[in-house]
């Protein structure tokens, strides 16, 4: 009897596994495009192939397809068509289905979403999952060592805080397994503290110390009208097309990694956390996959131009529509071009006189260390406070306070009193 008892509660806990998701697209702007496409894309790939609507939770500033700058209102393309009749139109499937918009995509509702904390995002969704259920995280956006973005003034998530929200997910058994695929500039240093048994399986689409990169950037062209900027970043694009066109239920993680790793040429893509959880199907935790229409899947031949630099994007960008313009916003898309021209030029000044200030070795050490990580919240908001936000491009510079964290063993009195003095205070 007991053991027809056990048999019984084991069916009915298989039966009740469920797959869920978090998607998250970090940035706002136009400029960053990209990430709003590559999330809306990551939500078509994982409804179509029969994961629950009701089961993900989508973040997104939601401000790129109603830009005035977008030629197609209300759409977003991940790829680039010869006609609007082949193009995939991304955003058509979430657009009614973000959970988070605006100001509320904020690191705290992020944290209170993957730990289940309903009164800490507001009563908003969270996951509220258990421990027979597979859980797939997706994120999109800009980072520096220790640091992911989140939009305009929202601040960073931290590479402890993750870590930490991570293991309260672990330790109130709200997964069977994990799945995060992390898109953003030193990507990997977010994972070089992720414990490597706790059924946690992650990729960075950089190492902890390179840009990723945008892609389709050369030749952004939908139906004939060119898009002005990057309609993809490298790593996630890579991920998603074989996700468009491979049975994943034929696929391991660790093949589609292989596939992965070989295509993302501008950076390293890495695996971190419980690498063995390679061996299982792609399909348990990204849907079915081959269910792109055949009208959207067709190879787009990438030229050696195709990627950019994400730190660059933005420059880019700004060149791409000054250049489209017509002669009524030539003047503002000129003042703009300009505009960023010139942060660059203060911002690699600010940066090359805060690290001579701190003494810091012309090859910075930017690693995590576990015993200086304390060290990088209040340097990061002091440089915030007083020098001025980071950038997409002065995140670049990010390592000066990581690496001055390192080089004064932590004390982070001396990195904010350098900050002070270099910013004017």
């Amino acid at each position: 009897m007991l053991a027809r008892l056990s048999l019984l509660a084991l069916c009915a806990s298989m039966a009740s596994a469920e797959n869920y998701a978090v998607l998250v697209c970090g940035s706002n702007e136009y400029y960053n495009y990209r990430h709003h496409a590559d999330v809306a894309h990551a939500y078509q790939v994982l409804t179509r192939g029969g994961v629950k609507a009701e089961n993900i939770i989508t973040m997104m500033y939601d401000d790129v397809p109603h830009s005035s700058e977008n030629p197609y209102p209300g759409q977003l393309f991940n790829k680039p068509a010869s006609t609007l009749a082949a193009a995939n139109d991304v955003y058509a499937s979430v657009k009614d289905h973000i959970d988070y918009k605006g100001a509320d995509v904020t690191p705290a509702n992020f944290l209170a979403v993957l730990t289940g904390d309903s009164a800490g995002a507001g009563g908003k969704k969270v996951l509220q999952t258990g421990p027979e259920d597979n859980v797939f995280v997706n994120f999109a956006d800009h980072g520096g060592p220790g640091i992911i973005g989140f939009p305009g003034n929202a601040g960073f998530m931290y590479e402890k805080d993750l870590i930490q929200a991570l293991d309260t997910m672990y330790q109130k058994k709200m997964y069977k397994q994990l799945v995060f695929y992390l898109e953003a500039c030193e990507s990997g240093s977010m994972w070089v503290n992720l414990p490597k048994d706790r059924n946690i399986y992650a990729l960075s689409a950089a190492n902890g110390e390179e840009s990723s990169w945008g892609t389709y950037c050369d030749h952004p062209v939908v139906g004939k009208k060119n898009i002005g900027t990057c309609l993809g970043d490298l790593f996630s694009v890579n991920w998603m097309e074989d996700d468009d066109v491979t049975d994943l239920s034929a696929e391991t993680l660790q093949a589609q990694f292989n596939k992965v790793k070989k295509l993302t040429t501008k950076s390293h893509v890495l695996q971190w956390g419980q690498t063995s959880m390679g061996s299982e199907e792609a399909s348990v935790f990204e849907g079915t996959g081959k269910t792109a229409p055949s009208s959207v899947v067709s190879e787009v031949e990438r030229s050696e131009g195709d990627d950019v630099d994400s730190r660059d994007i933005g420059l880019v960008t700004r060149y791409n529509l000054y250049m489209q313009a017509g002669a009524a916003e030539r003047p503002a898309r000129a003042a703009a071009l300009v505009a960023e021209i010139q942060h660059r030029e203060e911002a690699d000044a600010k940066f090359a006189a805060l690290a001579a200030k701190l003494a810091l070795p012309a090859e910075l050490d930017a690693s995590l260390s576990t015993a200086h990580r304390d060290c990088h919240k209040p340097a990061h908001e002091a440089v915030v406070e007083y020098c001025g936000a980071y950038t997409d491009y002065s995140l670049k510079h990010a390592k000066v306070a990581a690496a001055a964290c390192n080089h004064w063993k932590g004390d982070s009195a001396k990195v904010i009193q350098a900050v002070m003095s270099v910013c004017g205070y």
